[in-house]
């Protein structure tokens, strides 16, 4: 699929932000998908035809999906066009990656069980298997990390830029998944820093994944882990660290740059837990959606799922306190710059958090985008506030810390050329005219 008929699908799609496994809208439940999928036709034409979102329906649906495009990988593999082969096997992880959706989540959820049936396991490890082998076709290697703290250990993969070395350390970004989307899900992110000159090191979050953390407020241990793996790598420079997070992942960013002072800068897309409690109507129609989420989409085996229960609102407020940055303090330590970015009509964090965020810190070095035509993360709008960020971040890591200045549009910077070359140029003629006057004085004076 060519990238402006991807372009036109998305820009077609309506906005109805809700986790429906049965539409494909912006700000819907495929969001997670929009940015990594290439053949968004294919996506669309297979929720056509899914009716269930259990195992035994779900799975094979979309496993069948990745199977096509793992064999053209395959094939253009043996025909020597690696090339071609990684953009398959990448295509193929990806549906294989809604096909694990959304184990493995070790601690559970009113979605899906706390283990894997052998189903699900099975493409899970085929969407390792696939994202592997894309790997192994890239011209610069990947680097596997192993973080340990605590008898606990997660999985991360380190992307360097090319021509880094120990004598020319990099500045490196710390990339954080969320709830359900793992690091094999998140190379375009690492792809992005890369192309900034910056290292990524992406990780499972805590509960998901490849990591034994588990996932609670104090897993914060795990991403202090992460930074101490980075500092401990001979290419990068430890003094210059960067986090990137979207979603969950967009809190986790936050929660680490106010308990650890390393972080130097950071991108949150879509964060919650920052502290807006929000509207007494805001407030049911979460906890609404949650209770419909549960009652509708069971991701496990058929006849296993729940009795679907309604969250009470003072169970709702024990949670949003167990993570509000602004009710445990943490809100004031958020000192370094930031880059925000979400979609306004956003179902599951409310605009209000980003807002809060705003309202709070120092008055220089936070900058903020909000798409009002778009939802939670922000997909539809993705390629154009990730290369943004990616190049805001870079200048706060590269510039001494601080946000890079605005690039001079095309037209304003070749006016300012041609100034320059024209003041230049009547400076030297200046200087010939000047000279010529004098000469010819001088050879006045020596005939008298």
């Amino acid at each position: 699929m060519a990238a402006q008929d991807k372009a036109a699908i998305l820009a077609a799609l309506p906005v109805r932000p809700d986790e429906n496994p049965h539409a494909v809208t912006i700000g819907g439940f495929y969001r997670r998908w929009f940015n990594l999928v290439d053949d968004l036709q294919a996506l669309i034409d297979t929720v056509a035809h899914i009716n269930s979102t259990e195992d035994e329906e779900w799975v094979p649906a979309w496993s069948a999906v990745a199977e096509r495009f793992e064999k053209k990988a395959d094939e253009a593999l043996a025909r020597g066009n690696r090339a071609e082969a990684r953009k398959n096997y990448l295509e193929a992880k990806t549906f294989y990656s809604i096909a694990r959706f959304p184990a493995p989540y070790h601690g559970g959820s009113n979605i899906c069980p706390p283990q894997m049936s052998d189903i699900k396991a099975r493409s899970y490890q085929r969407y390792l298997d696939c994202f592997h082998k894309a790997t192994a076709l890239r011209d610069e290697p990947q680097i596997e990390l192993r973080i340990k703290r605590d008898g606990k250990e997660a999985v991360g993969y380190l992307r360097l830029p090319k021509g880094v070395s120990a004598k020319n350390k990099v500045p490196a970004v710390l990339v954080m998944c969320g709830g359900d989307m793992y690091k094999e899900d998140r190379e375009k992110y690492a792809e992005g820093a890369n192309r900034e000159g910056l290292a990524a090191l992406v990780v499972d979050a805590p509960g998901t994944g490849q990591t034994t953390f588990e996932h609670n407020a104090n897993a914060i241990i795990a991403w202090k882990a992460a930074l101490d793996a980075l500092q401990a790598r001979p290419e990068i420079d430890g003094n210059r660290l960067g986090a990137f997070g979207v979603s969950r992942g967009g809190l986790w960013v936050m929660r680490l740059g106010a308990l650890d002072n390393r972080v130097k800068g950071l991108i949150s897309c879509a964060p919650g837990g920052v502290g807006y409690w929000g509207t007494p109507e805001e407030r049911e129609a979460q906890r609404n959606a949650a209770f419909e989420r549960s009652r509708t989409n069971w991701f496990g085996p058929r006849g296993t799922k729940p009795e679907p229960k309604m969250l009470s609102e003072e169970e709702q407020r024990k949670e949003f306190l167990r993570w509000s940055l602004k009710d445990n303090g943490l809100l004031d330590n958020l000192t370094m710059p930031m880059f925000l970015v979400n979609g306004k009509v956003d179902h599951l964090t409310p605009i209000g958090n980003l807002y809060m965020a705003l309202e709070s810190g120092p008055p220089a070095g936070r900058v903020a985008r909000v798409y009002p035509d778009d939802g939670h993360i922000a997909a539809r709008n993705e390629r154009e506030w990730g290369p943004a960020a990616w190049k805001w971040l870079a200048g706060v890591l590269k510039e001494g810390m601080k946000p890079a200045a605005p690039a001079k549009p095309a037209k304003a910077a070749k006016r300012a050329a041609a100034s320059k070359a024209a003041g230049k140029s009547r400076r030297t003629v200046k200087k010939v005219t000047k000279k010529k006057t004098v000469e010819k004085a001088s050879k006045k004076a020596t005939k008298k």
